[in-house]
Order: structure tokens, then C-alpha cells, then sequence
């Protein structure tokens, strides 16, 4: 079923709000997992020390330190404006704006990225062509793979299913749709962009499983929605047993664990 304007709209509205809470929670624990995929984006988008580069969502700023760290100049960009201040503390320079509507000219910059982002986006072709249109060179994009494919993240579902997520979060785009390489593909040509590129890469982190559940719970968007909507002693419950299915999963030895993460990077030129 096709979500209707009005429903998009308000998913958008909801999660930008919800990122004004969760920010802190998020940068304080979650940026090494995203850092897993900085530099695959980085190349996908031919960004060197000679690049002017755009790097829309860009949270506390992961990605953008990472370009800046190749000799980039960089302008990072995010829509919540808690997260705005965390990449500004970072010393970036870090405006608050939509993808939809970039307030840069057209050919404004070298290279354009974006690391999970269009699965977010309730339109998410509109925000590749806002991508393509201030960029002269490669745009692009990273998306989380499928959850059987990544389960630094993908464990959480068989979790969560059993709760009332209706409830806790508005209807909104699937958030796997484009860890299908053909989809990913039309969404960037959809965008205006030519010879298109996909690629995987593929890392791990190892954290203690009872943290990076409550990382989870504490600071994203959707999932953490769904857990914080859990009665207390159901939510415990989740814990005790995402602890139990990780470490006998991806144990590594001193209450750790080890989980595979994979993101799914597309890139192409502007036509």
C-alpha cells in the first residue's frame, strides 16, 4: 500500500523530532558503527584532498571527519538541530537544512554524500536530485543491508515484532527497501544520476551486548521508539534475551560480542 502525502509528511515531522532527543544518545555510542562505512563512501564519491565535498546527514559528524581528515573542505549538514550542535562541537562547519531543499547553488561542490539517509526519507528521490543538483562529481549514498546481512543492527527485528509498533511509530518508507542493489540503482538514476555504481562493505564491531542494546533502545529512531513504548518488565525481558541470542550468536570472549555489519554504498554522476 502507498503511504499517502499526508503520511509521509508526518513521518518526516516525527523523525526529525525525534532526533532532537535522541542525538546525544546516539553520537555517545553508536558513531562506531557508522564509521565502518565513512571511508567506502568517501571513495565511492572520488572525495581527496582537492575536493569540495558536501556531507548531507551527517550527524555528529562521522563521514565529514573523515573527509576532512583526507585534506577535504568540508560542509556538513543535518536537519535536526541537536545534531547540528554536536558536528559544530566537533569544530565542522554544520548548517541545519532538508536534502529536499539544500540552501547551496547549483555545481555548488566537487562531491555530495549521504550515509543513511534515503532509507529515511519519505521521498527519497527528491533528496538524490537535491544531491545531484549542487554537485559537479560523484554523489553517494549509503543504506544499511538487509538484517539477516547485518546483524549489528538486523537482530533487533525478531524483537521487536512482537511489540505494537503501529503505536509507537507513524507509517513511514521500509527501511530495507534499498538494500536491494536494482532498487538502489533505479532510486539514483530516479535522482538524475548516471553511471551508477553499488558496492558492499562489509565490517564488525565488538561491544558488550547488554550496552549496545540500550545504545539501540537510547538512540535511533524507529527501533528505539518501539522499545521505550514497552511496558518495563517486557522491556528488561527484550534485553535478557537480545543478550543471551547475541553472545550465543557472535560471543568473543569476556561477555563480548562481535557483530557483523554491512552497508550497501551507491554512487554516480550528475547527467
Amino acid at each position: 500500500m502507498t503511504d499517502t502525502d499526508g503520511q509521509l509528511d508526518a513521518f518526516a515531522a516525527w523523525e526529525r523530532g525525534t532526533w532532537e532527543t535522541r542525538s546525544a544518545a546516539y553520537a555517545a555510542s553508536l558513531t562506531e558503527l557508522t564509521r565502518g562505512a565513512a571511508d567506502a563512501l568517501l571513495d565511492a564519491a572520488e572525495v581527496t584532498s582537492a575536493t569540495t565535498v558536501l556531507d548531507v546527514a551527517t550527524g555528529p559528524g562521522v563521514v565529514a571527519i573523515a573527509a576532512r581528515e583526507r585534506g577535504a573542505e568540508v560542509i556538513a549538514v543535518y536537519q535536526s538541530g541537536a545534531m547540528v550542535a554536536l558536528a559544530r562541537s566537533a569544530g565542522l562547519d554544520a548548517r541545519q537544512a532538508k536534502v529536499e531543499r539544500l540552501p547551496f547553488d547549483t555545481d555548488a561542490f566537487d562531491a555530495a554524500v549521504a550515509g543513511f539517509l534515503v532509507n529515511h526519507l519519505p521521498r527519497p528521490a527528491e533528496g538524490v536530485a537535491e544531491l545531484a543538483r549542487v554537485s559537479t562529481g560523484r554523489v553517494a549514498v549509503s543504506v544499511w543491508d538487509l538484517p539477516a546481512a547485518n546483524p549489528a543492527l538486523g537482530l533487533f527485528g525478531p524483537l521487536t515484532q512482537a511489540l505494537d509498533m503501529p503505536d509507537s511509530v507513524p507509517t513511514g518508507p521500509d527501511s530495507s527497501l534499498y538494500a536491494d542493489d536494482a532498487r538502489l540503482t533505479a532510486l539514483l538514476v530516479a535522482g538524475g544520476l548516471l553511471d551508477v555504481r553499488i558496492l558492499r562493505v562489509r565490517w564488525a564491531v565488538t561491544v558488550d551486548p547488554g550496552a549496545w542494546f540500550d545504545a539501540i533502545a537510547e538512540g535511533t529512531p524507529r527501533t528505539g521508539a518501539v522499545l521505550a513504548a514497552a511496558p518495563p518488565e517486557q522491556l528488561a525481558d527484550l534485553r535478557m534475551r537480545y543478550v543471551a541470542t547475541a553472545r550465543a550468536s557472535y560471543g568473543s570472549g569476556g561477555g563480548l560480542v562481535t557483530l557483523p555489519a554491512t552497508a550497501v554504498v551507491g554512487s554516480g554522476r550528475p547527467a
